[in-house]
């Protein structure tokens, strides 16, 4: 069975984006921490996304394969081919494939989607898809990239319930400052 990954971007402080959504915090020139969200990429088999998010990224990505960055075209190359679930009301405004729409039974969805074989699928962005997910008990495992910046104001990670977990491993990027931390529940062993 497949498991839901949240992996999350956050400031020090607590933050996901800036008070209007800014997200220039996370663009630090870091080729260890670029290659690293490649191999994340090419692991998975789809991604979730809140809709605010997934417009957002389309604004970004699919002209991204044609950068003169190596890793930045194969990170986008990946974005771009990966199944995205998109939760969402309503159907989002853009099209950047292939996505579907999901969130009217969440919890069946998701139970539907971990069945299937192959990698792991990544919850990656959308205070509120990540809220419902939280709400529903549906991540599987914690991997929070903490950024050495202070925001103090801006969108905060949202609640993630009460749970107790365990570290299953550290990765500090030194370029950067940036610290990966993998949390799973902390009944289970750690892989």
């Amino acid at each position: 069975m497949r498991k839901i990954i949240l992996s999350v971007m956050t400031t020090l402080d607590g933050l996901t984006a800036g008070p209007n959504g800014e997200l220039d915090w996370i663009d630090v020139a870091d080729d260890d921490l670029d290659d690293h969200m490649a191999d994340v990429l090419a692991g998975i088999d789809g991604m979730f996304f809140g809709r605010v998010a997934y417009e957002l990224l389309a604004q970004h990505w699919p002209a991204a394969e044609h950068s003169t960055r190596a890793v930045e075209a194969r990170q986008a190359r990946l974005m771009n081919t990966l199944p995205k679930y998109v939760l969402s009301r309503s159907a989002p405004t853009t099209d950047w494939g292939p996505a579907r729409r999901i969130g009217d039974d969440l919890p069946h969805e998701v139970a539907e989607l971990k069945v299937g074989t192959g990698n792991d699928l990544a919850l990656f962005a959308g205070a509120s898809a990540i809220a419902a997910f939280a709400e529903h008990d549906l991540i599987d495992e914690y991997r929070l990239m903490i950024f050495p910046v202070l925001l103090d104001k801006g969108i905060p990670l949202p609640s993630l319930g009460s749970r107790r977990l365990r570290l299953a491993e550290s990765t500090a990027f030194d370029r950067s400052g940036v610290v990966l931390l993998r949390y799973l529940p902390a009944a289970e062993p750690v892989a």
